[in-house]
């Protein structure tokens, strides 16, 4: 059955949210039409879950109307007008939570000159607006506001308006917070798919600030987002502004809204990654605890309810992995995969008991977890695919490796790089990582069916001098017990 947008959007409410828009249902100013408000009681039994069976259209037409004939078309105009009310009551809840409402009655009373009432009414949401201790996007927007419409009852009255230097300045920290969150998604974006953006307006944005610093100190985000930009100059991460972004963040952290401590968490996880991709390993530590700190903040996702976002999930349990630390990664799946979303639980389950397995040298019962696993099931997206399915390859090599299982790692590792050169989604940079280790491991089972102690010291010099190495210290570990064996 498709889904009904309606429906979707009574699912997201929560029990309050849900006798609020009953409230509003019941209103004649929103609503009059009853039989839209009878069907909500219907269908408000079915909260939250809200299953195909309970509410498919024959069901929702006979509870309506027990003896009449089914007519399709009647209960399709009821979830149609029942979609409109939705999106209103929407349209209301943000209106409160981002001062819309009182926006809406300046605006208005400007409109119509009234201007006595109009300007009290600024005077209110100026002082609300004072008391906001995060100087974000949306604290500078209610100020740009309020400058505009101080301007609309001063233009007749002087020429110059004491408050103008204030109100540009207002405009321009809006601006430049907006533009760096924009930029972010850029880099994110570049982390994760290959894909090539342009910051050259960024790199003058970042001059200007640089140029004018003190006009920009009282905001501490945009100070923040200022230090992340400056982490992502050029191709060399520094760890200066890193730090100083992080030490901003943890003091001021209770002020920012959930939104911006998701996205400063998001670039601390880009710029982690990036270091680890150069060969940082110290940085791997550093990751798994802001990755740790978010689960303890409950910073879960970017979505509204409170699932663990799929990359968070994954990134905790791949750096357990490389991190070898077994106890930390069953004490995370026992703690959140209940916090995963309910769609992909099972997959989940599977997919981070299979590292687990493997971190407890269990290789036989690695496999058969790897096997188990529906990706179709597990991801929503093409990109989610990608690195999981990844992780899963790489892991069902180093158990065949562990086992000895020669030619099925040899013949994986075909079928492994066959994949990825046949990818278009995956960065040519993690592509060639990815190759990299594959023709490490090929030569270190080549190694181990016919030694040569040569080629051994050679392979050995290769990987220790190489920084862009995946599973290092796995591939060192392997290399000395094949040296010790052969002893």
């Amino acid at each position: 059955m498709k889904q009904i947008d309606s429906i979707l959007i009574l699912k997201s409410f929560s029990e309050n949210e849900l006798c609020q828009f009953e409230d509003y249902l019941n209103s004649p100013f929103h609503n009059k039409n009853k039989k839209v408000v009878q069907f909500f009681h219907i269908l408000k039994k079915y909260h939250p879950l809200f299953k195909p069976e309970d509410i498919s259209k024959e069901n929702l037409f006979r509870e309506m109307h027990v003896k009449e004939k089914y007519r399709e078309s009647y209960v399709r105009n009821l979830f149609s007008d029942l979609n409109l009310l939705c999106e209103g009551f929407l349209q209301q809840i943000h209106s409160k939570e981002n001062f819309g409402n009182e926006k809406m009655v300046i605006e208005e009373l400007n409109k119509r000159n009234i201007f006595d009432v109009m300007e009290k009414k600024i005077r209110m949401l100026e002082k609300e607006t004072a008391k906001e201790k995060n100087k974000d996007n949306v604290y500078f927007s209610n100020k740009v506001f309020i400058y505009e419409a101080k301007s609309f009852m001063l233009v007749d009255k002087t020429l110059t308006d004491n408050f103008r230097n204030e109100q540009m300045l207002c405009n321009l920290k809006l601006f430049l917070i907006n533009m760096m969150e924009f930029y972010f998604y850029f880099i994110v974006e570049e982390q994760r798919v290959k894909i090539k953006h342009d910051f050259e307006f960024l790199n003058l944005l970042i001059e200007y600030v640089k140029n004018n610093f003190d006009d920009f100190t009282d905001s501490p985000l945009l100070m923040i987002y200022f230090n992340l930009c400056m982490c992502f100059r050029g191709n060399n991460e520094n760890e200066e502004y890193y730090f100083a972004a992080k030490k901003l963040f943890h003091k001021h952290f209770k002020t920012f809204h959930d939104i911006d401590r998701k996205n400063i968490y998001s670039m601390f996880q880009t710029f982690c990654s990036n270091k680890i991709d150069k060969g940082f390993d110290n940085y791997n530590k550093e990751l798994l605890n802001i990755l740790i700190e978010m689960l303890k903040q409950n910073v879960l996702s970017h979505k509204g309810k409170s699932f663990i976002d799929l990359n968070l999930y994954r990134n905790i349990v791949v750096l357990c992995m490389t991190l070898r630390q077994s106890s930390v990664l069953q004490n995370f799946i026992r703690n959140y995969l209940n916090l995963s979303d309910p769609e992909s639980r099972e997959e989940l389950s599977v997919y981070s008991n299979a590292h687990l397995e493997f971190l407890n040298k269990n290789y036989e019962k690695t496999l058969i977890h790897c096997a188990k696993i529906d990706f179709n099931d597990l991801l929503a997206t093409t990109n989610e695919n990608l690195f999981f399915k990844n992780d899963i390859r790489k892991l069902i090599l180093l158990s065949l490796y562990e086992l000895n299982s020669n030619e099925s790692a040899l013949s994986h590792i075909d079928a492994f790089k066959h994949f990825l050169k046949s990818s278009r989604l995956i960065k040519d940079e993690l592509r060639n990582r990815y190759i990299k280790f594959l023709n490490l491991v090929n030569e270190l089972i080549k190694l181990r069916l016919r030694f040569d102690e040569f080629k051994m010291l050679k392979l050995k010099e290769k990987i220790q001098k190489s920084t862009e190495v995946m599973n290092k210290v796995w591939l060192l570990e392997k290399l000395g017990e094949l040296e010790k064996s052969m002893k």
